[in-house]
């Protein structure tokens, strides 16, 4: 018997932490779908996260989130990576804890702060100077951490690991656990 045997396998942590890489990769090695939350939303609405967030607001957004969410969880067998955000909501995190395994994944703030600053399309981070995001990031990861911290397993993301060898690694160690 696996930890993941009737589940779902939740992967969450900060936005840049590689969870839908990793998740893919994962899903791939268990044979399940996979489904990134942000990209349903996306799919659903015909719209990308940072338009939802400009033309409706970031409220209207975790409400399409707190739906999607509802919806996988009660689905078995999903390899799931979900928006870094989309635990601080305590009816989505109880939904998430009671129909999988998370898996958190983790990088510290510089590795953070690069995959981040490269990337413009993230709506929390959009436009701010590096100073600025160095402090958003913390911020967020302030309010964030403490449930990340919460996760049934936990792993660090990385530069000089990819995707699939971190899938690996977590698929190995999982298949350890008693």
């Amino acid at each position: 018997m696996y930890p993941w045997d009737g589940k779902n396998v939740y992967f969450i942590g900060f936005m840049g932490t590689g969870k839908s890489r990793v998740g893919k990769a994962f899903a791939g090695m268990l044979g399940w779908p996979f489904a990134d939350t942000d990209a349903m939303i996306e799919q659903q609405t015909g719209l990308r996260i940072s338009d939802i967030f400009a033309q409706q607001s970031e409220a209207a957004f975790r409400s399409l989130e707190n739906q999607v969410v509802d919806g996988i969880s009660k689905q078995k067998h999903w390899v799931v990576s979900l928006g870094g955000g989309a635990v601080v909501r305590e009816e989505n995190w109880a939904k998430i804890q009671s129909s999988g395994i998370t898996i958190c994944l983790h990088a510290d703030a510089e590795v953070l702060f690069k995959r981040l600053s490269r990337k413009g399309k993230r709506p929390l981070l959009a436009g701010l100077s590096d100073e600025a995001l160095n402090e958003r990031i913390s911020s967020l990861l302030k309010v964030r951490q403490p449930i990340y911290d919460q996760a049934h397993y936990h792993f660090e993301s990385r530069e000089e690991i990819s995707a699939q060898m971190l899938a690996e690694k977590i698929f190995l160690y999982l298949q350890d656990e008693p």
